[in-house]
């Protein structure tokens, strides 16, 4: 299973973004091996299409719009979220492991969805 997560910084252990599309990085875990990547796009859409091409199975994420939520519900991508505040990103994968992080779907969407402006 292939993980994304927005992050704050490219260095080991890095606290989780609370932006989706905008974060400047993303983790990806893959059989339990973790890499940050620059972000290359600047808008949920385009970074979404590139997370498909990437093959993510899942997405930690703390906010979300409802089309990039769209996007990925639609093409199996399940959506999770860790929690408020800063949180590490082994915090979020450990929870990840334990199956203690909350579902993100068509029931609780708008709960995560940043109405300040953009997610």
């Amino acid at each position: 299973m292939k993980i994304a997560v927005p992050v704050k910084f490219q260095r080991d252990n890095p606290p989780l973004s609370p932006l989706f599309g905008h974060a400047k990085w993303f983790a990806f875990i893959d059989d339990g091996k973790i890499t940050i990547e620059t972000n290359p796009h600047d808008g949920g859409l385009a970074v979404v299409e590139w997370l498909l091409h990437r093959g993510v199975d899942a997405v930690i994420t703390q906010h979300i719009g409802i089309k990039p939520f769209a996007l990925l519900s639609q093409n199996g991508v399940a959506i999770f979220y860790p929690g408020e505040g800063r949180i590490l990103l082994s915090d979020a994968l450990e929870g990840f492991r334990k199956g203690n992080l909350q579902a993100i779907d068509q029931n609780n969407i708008e709960k995560f969805v940043r109405h300040q402006g953009h997610a």
